[in-house]
């Protein structure tokens, strides 16, 4: 079983026809398609049991604009204050995009695999727990906003759940932890990530779990699977229909385009399909942000969709309604009982357009009102064919911007809720689309200095630091690693702000090559021990701000600090369980610093030398620890139990293959990273050979380093990272 299944292109989408003389054919041959499909799965709408018809998921219906939340981010956290920030973060969106009717809040990957905590660790290591994440969830309950937790298939090589030791993770043991954590925190659903439909395992009709496949979903599972992400590709014709929505127009598409860098082909294509849309800026800490014309637009557009979502959910569904070969294209959404009717119009030409709606017979009455809802105003029928069309020949005419679009209400009501809607409106949309910026602009990162060097005329202790000499002119050629973007799924993915932005760039980069001057500098000869931060923290009285996951693996932590303490096996193996802030107030009591990455790389690869490995040009897997697959993390050697693994030329040890070293963070507006090197002794391994392994990479040669996203203290201590420190040199004497 793979958590990702590989499904032909254009699954999800149903290609449109060819032009507007092939329709009829089209709307035909579909029509047959969708009812053999629909009786080869026996699909009932009606079925008690179908998602649909339960009243307590009715709100996934009209579920139009879902964001995606990185709990990285600093926009939800504030890691000086330790307080999550969910108004201002609400506030700031709903400011720029309209209403937000869900969010995705995502804990785990790209971090997942540094060490063996699974998924829902993770979620359990957010700040203040599953108790400050709970409050998180009903904060934005409090907002009218939903909130969906993550469910990664793939996550089997972590740590299994307590008392789920024996069971298969997927998806016995996955379906149990899920649904306790959505309880727990009054969570409203799950994404599955990776999943092309998500299996009847998951539904239990009297207490739904109410599920969104990442991959969109096969009709076998439509009646329990009431959203699903749309990634629409692998068609011709624009605009291509949701098959989901298409087989039963309750199914709520939201679609999905991370790595876009022109969001308004899939917000079109979302209105087109009454569908709804994932805002998604922060990419796995990769800022692609939406313009200006973007954001304008999803306020605009699910505004409409919102207002008119029982139409949009219920309602008959004609796509291509009065198709013309002229860039135009509307969906008709009707309720013939009523003679309500919402027609959405979209427009692919790069100049102004008109839309002209011909009427039904019954529409043209008197006490019918039509409405261009896009501009809030009621519409004239007019006469433009003979009195024996369809309709006596009456039409409306809207207007469309350049790659827009509008939309048309036919009602029999005339009450003070839709006029009122039509003054906002018109507020709305007084300024034109094409005045809004089309800039999509690259957040700047900075990179924060390490702390406090002591001045030359310090005391300082140089124990266990060697000398490294430097050189005028040494070529810093690195490169982050990284799982996504790839080059595969996004051509344009050099054109993202990935990886980090050092000092002389003017630009976030993921491969970085320059000439540096490298001063003589200081380097421990191994990380620091779990013996050496006791005395740190007996001789400094250094207290974190937080004290979640500090030291973890020390013993006696019920008592004071003072009172903690050290494994005897482990007083000399390194400390771990830090976060850079203990990393650095460590080295700022002893007038140092952690080093910089280009230090650690010159070290690791000889200067000159430019090796791959400390030991020379070609790995060798003796000289490093064994490496641990499994469940469970290696016990920690003592530094220095690895001799034939040291630099060659500054004898340094311990680089590569034992624990995570901290090296440079780099901060924007929304995401701070750590960047770590020289890997480490645990890698869990992917779900199945047919998927990508997508934890945590490796780097254990010079030339790479990974960049872990930062949450919190508490979050951010790991098992397998630690730290060394530098110290910049002073003046050699001369002979």
């Amino acid at each position: 079983m793979h958590s990702w299944d590989p499904q032909p292109d254009g699954y999800e989408v149903i290609d449109g026809p060819s032009n507007a003389s092939a329709l009829p054919t089209w709307r035909h041959d579909w029509t047959v398609w969708k009812t053999m499909e629909l009786e080869s799965n026996r699909y009932d709408f009606n079925d008690r049991c179908n998602v649909y018809n339960l009243r307590e998921t009715q709100w996934t219906q009209t579920n139009f604009v879902q964001t995606f939340l990185m709990m990285s981010d600093r926009a939800i956290y504030d890691r000086a204050t330790q307080q999550y920030t969910v108004d201002k973060y609400v506030n700031e969106m709903e400011q720029r995009v309209g209403t937000l009717d869900s969010v995705v809040i995502w804990p785990a990957y790209p971090n997942i695999g540094i060490d063996n905590r699974n998924q829902f660790d993770l979620l359990r290591d957010l700040p203040n727990g599953l108790d400050g994440v709970k409050r998180v969830v009903a904060d934005f309950h409090r907002r009218g906003i939903r909130v969906i937790l993550p469910y990664n298939p793939w996550d089997i090589g972590t740590r299994d759940e307590a008392g789920l030791e024996g069971t298969v993770r997927m998806y016995t043991a996955d379906i149990i932890a899920l649904e306790a954590i959505v309880s727990a925190l009054q969570a409203d659903g799950f994404n599955g990530d990776t999943m092309y439909g998500v299996p009847r395992s998951f539904f239990n009709c009297s207490n739904p779990l109410i599920a969104t496949p990442e991959g969109g979903v096969p009709t076998a599972y439509l009646s329990h699977n009431p959203m699903s992400w749309g990634y629409f590709g692998g068609y011709e014709h624009f605009p291509p229909v949701a098959r989901a929505k298409f087989l039963d127009s309750r199914h709520l598409v939201q679609l999905c385009a991370r790595w876009s860098l022109d969001r308004t082909t899939e917000l079109l294509t979302a209105f087109f399909n009454g569908a709804g849309y994932v805002v998604w800026e922060n990419v796995w800490g990769i800022w692609n942000a939406m313009t200006e014309r973007e954001d304008a637009t999803v306020k605009r557009m699910f505004a409409i969709l919102r207002k008119f979502g029982h139409l949009v959910s219920t309602g008959a569904w004609t796509p291509y309604y009065g198709l013309q070969d002229d860039g135009l294209f509307a969906s008709a959404f009707t309720v013939e009982a009523s003679g309500e009717a919402l027609y959405t119009v979209i427009s692919t030409v790069q100049s102004d357009m008109t839309f002209d709606l011909a009427l039904t017979s019954a529409q043209t009455a008197d006490d019918v009102h039509v409405y261009d809802v896009y501009h809030g105003e009621e519409l004239q029928k007019k006469q433009i064919g003979n009195s024996s069309s369809v309709g006596n020949g009456l039409v409306v005419t809207v207007t469309l911007e350049p790659r827009a679009f509008g939309a048309i209400y036919v009602t029999k009501a005339n009450d003070n809720d839709m006029h009122q809607f039509c003054r906002e409106m018109r507020a709305m949309t007084a300024k034109a689309l094409s005045e809004y910026s089309t800039t999509r602009t690259l957040l700047q990162q900075q990179l924060i200095r390490s702390g406090h060097e002591a001045a030359e005329t310090e005391p300082l202790d140089v124990d266990g630091m060697v000398r490294v000499s430097g050189m005028d002119s040494w070529w810093f050629n690195v490169s982050g690693v990284q799982i996504e973007p790839v080059e595969a799924w996004t051509p344009d993915s050099t054109q993202f702000g990935s990886g980090v932005q050092f000092p002389w760039e003017h630009r976030p980069w993921n491969n970085h090559s320059t000439r540096l001057v490298i001063q003589d500098f200081l380097l421990d000869v191994h990380p620091v021990t779990n013996a050496q931060f006791q005395t740190f923290l007996t001789s400094s009285g250094y207290r974190p701000k937080s004290m979640e996951r500090f030291l973890l693996h020390w013993e006696n932590r019920q008592g004071p600090l003072v009172s903690w303490r050290i494994p005897p096996a482990l007083a000399q193996s390194p400390v771990v369980y830090v976060a850079v802030e203990d990393a650095e107030a460590f080295a700022k009591f002893y007038g140092k610093r952690l080093p910089h990455d280009w230090e650690w790389q010159y070290v690791a690869s000889n200067g000159e030398n430019y090796d791959t490995y400390p030991w020379g040009s070609n790995w060798n897997s003796t000289k490093v620890p064994q490496v641990f697959h499994g469940k469970e993390l290696p016990t920690l050697s003592p530094v220095g139990s690895r001799v034939a693994s040291r630099s060659t030329k500054f004898l340094v040890e311990d680089l590569v293959g034992y624990v995570w070293q901290m090296t440079d963070r780099f901060c924007d507006a929304h995401t701070c990273g750590l960047l770590l090197r020289g890997g480490s002794s645990y890698y869990p391994i992917a779900a199945t050979h047919g998927d990508p392994n997508w934890y945590f990479p490796q780097s254990l040669d010079a030339q790479h380093h990974n960049r872990f996203l930062m949450v919190s203290e508490g979050y951010d201590r790991s098992p397998m990272v630690g730290f060394r420190c530098a110290k910049s040199a002073p003046p050699s004497r001369a002979n």
